[in-house]
């Protein structure tokens, strides 16, 4: 069965939800705990995000001083880069795209009041043989996570592992 038929269903579980659906997420929204989902399929590797607003900025609302959006642009500008997902260096990936999409930061209220920082990434990786691993670094660079749980899916199966503390490699290949 080719891999894309396999991966498509994941996906659309990990990518947001259709528009005015009150789930948009890959988890349910725990102070705390980021969701990651990656999956690999010939030369791509794909990523989706979801974080919790408190633990990205220490706050679920819209903000209301110059510190506050001070600290929701160096958020997004850190999930925009991609830094915090660092493929295998032997697998020489490139990052191609990343979309990062702040809910409940604006004028519009999210349901339960919440506010969450939803992201997906594409890479192009030359050497995808070599692709046995990605380090998950979201704990370096948001200090409030206390676990991030890591979906993967590829060519050799699906798993699932939890990153605590500083632990941040995920192997992708079981």
């Amino acid at each position: 069965m080719n891999l894309s038929l396999m991966v498509f269903p994941f996906l659309l579980a990990l990518l947001p939800a259709a528009a005015g659906a009150e789930e948009r997420h890959l988890g349910p929204h725990v102070h705390g705990q980021a969701s990651v989902g990656v999956s690999v399929e010939a030369d791509a590797l794909d990523a989706q995000l979801s974080l919790p607003g408190h633990d990205a900025v220490g706050f679920e609302h819209p903000p209301g001083s110059a510190q506050e959006r001070a600290a929701l642009d160096k958020a997004l500008a850190v999930l925009r880069s991609g830094t915090w997902l660092v493929p295998a260096a032997d697998a020489h990936c490139t990052l191609v795209s990343a979309t990062v999409s702040p809910h409940g930061f604006g004028g519009a209220t999210e349901p339960g009041g919440h506010a969450d920082i939803d992201a997906v990434y594409h890479y192009t990786c030359h050497s995808p043989a070599r692709l046995d691993h990605v380090d998950v670094r979201l704990a370096a660079a948001f200090p409030g996570l206390q676990k991030i749980v890591v979906d993967t899916i590829g060519a050799s199966g699906s798993n699932q592992q939890t990153l605590q503390g500083t632990a941040s490699h995920v192997e992708l290949k079981p």
